[in-house]
């Protein structure tokens, strides 16, 4: 046998001997009926359940739940965790509930998922998102706390959050958000993303799915998995013309490609995502992704205030600041949008989106009276001649007829 076939078995026997040990725990299997068919480092996991499964000491129910469960069965070796429930998966990863044992309490775990724990590539994304995480400490964003790896396992361990996203919300039944809960939730992201910013940080993927509520009532932004530095230049050129982000809140620049992505374009996102709470729709709706997409860029914004007509006007010139398909005429940071969201919960006109109107008015009348004194048409000077000519040579007639008419009387 040679060096790698050894180190193989090696691996292979460690997976085997720590599912056998996730069964034990799980209560599947006691220890005595381990020793009837013990691990050898000859199958894996994998083959592994199969094996007991034939040898009778596993249901085919339990050998399917066992596959189905692996993660957490073999995580249960994790040191200082134990995992308890699989939470939900995205593209990247797995997450699980767990008990963090030396604290006693309850965490999140987020593990790569299938043969993106064999990439480094995805293993340095997941360390990437973790580290972003660790640079923010803000009471509206999910908390970073460890990330590891046990085995073949890459993870990365969180705060664990008792709640329900929005979009979770919505797709319960809840079609529309009152105004002024929907303007609270979105108080609390643009904390958040005022903490991020201040730190050199872009979401670049802000939306229902992404923003939890506690049983408290406490929005808290979760998945930094597109989070970016502001200053990671390498970062920047390898992105280059990506379109990163989730199309139905996508801001133009980033349907661009645009590498100088900045928190105007999360601010976009968030006025996209208040949109839909309150209208009950996406801002912008079409056949494919890429129509959605390009109206992103070009279509001119419905406001939400003529969708839903029980919305405030004010509420309507928040969201056409935030979503200005020209991120110069956005908020230039969170500040600026809280103090109108502010505004808003106070029952008061936002104050920046109102003089951003009031501007825009006041340009236009002035450029329309400009346009009256400064444009009236002016006729050439022989036709003005022309007109006094022929106009006294009428007033003359006039009087000839005038003097040979009383003539005639006389």
């Amino acid at each position: 046998m040679s060096e790698k076939e050894k180190i193989d078995m090696s691996d292979q026997r460690s997976e085997e001997e720590k599912l056998a040990n996730g069964l034990v725990s799980r209560g599947l299997l006691t220890n005595e009926e381990i020793k009837k068919l013990p691990p050898d480092g000859t199958l894996g996991a994998e083959g592994y359940i199969r094996k007991l499964m034939q040898a009778g000491l596993l249901t085919k129910g339990q050998a399917e739940r066992s596959l189905a469960d692996l993660t957490i069965l073999m995580g249960q070796q994790i040191p200082g965790y134990v995992l308890l429930e699989k939470l939900g998966q995205g593209a990247m990863g797995v997450v699980y509930k767990a008990l963090q044992t030396r604290l006693n309490r309850q965490v999140a775990i987020k593990f790569l998922k299938g043969k993106k724990n064999n990439n480094a590539e995805f293993f340095a994304q997941l360390e990437r998102e973790a580290r972003l995480a660790a640079k923010l400490s803000h009471n509206n964003i999910v908390q970073a706390i460890d990330i590891g790896t046990a085995g073949k396992f890459h993870y990365f361990v969180m705060e664990l959050i008792d709640g329900k996203t929005i979009q979770d919300e919505m797709k319960a039944g809840k079609k529309r958000y009152e105004e002024k809960e929907a303007v609270e939730i979105i108080l609390q992201i643009a904390q958040a993303l005022d903490h991020a910013s201040k730190r050199g940080l872009v979401h670049r993927d802000i939306k229902p799915a992404n923003i939890v509520m506690t049983s408290e009532g406490i929005a808290k932004l979760a998945d930094l998995g597109m989070a970016r530095e502001n200053e990671d230049d390498a970062t920047n050129t390898r992105e280059k013309g990506m379109i990163i982000g989730t199309p139905n809140y996508i801001a133009p620049e980033q349907v661009r490609g645009q590498a100088d992505i900045d928190v105007r374009a999360d601010i976009y996102s968030l006025g996209g995502t208040l949109y839909h709470m309150v209208t009950g729709q996406p801002p912008f709706i079409a056949n494919t992704v890429m129509e959605v997409l390009k109206m992103h860029e070009k279509t001119e914004l419905v406001p939400p205030d003529h969708i839903n007509q029980t919305l405030s006007a004010g509420l309507g010139e928040v969201v056409e600041m935030m979503m200005a398909k020209d991120r110069d005429l956005r908020y230039r940071s969170p500040e600026g949008l809280i103090t109108d969201l502010e505004c808003l919960l106070n029952d008061m006109p936002p104050r920046l989106a109102r003089q951003k109107i009031s501007s825009s008015l006041s340009a236009l009348s002035e450029g329309e009276t400009e346009y009256d004194h400064t444009h009236e048409p002016e006729l050439p000077q022989w036709v003005m001649i022309t007109i006094a000519v022929m106009g006294t040579l009428l007033f003359i007639s006039l009087l000839v007829i005038i003097i040979l008419v009383m003539g005639r009387k006389g």
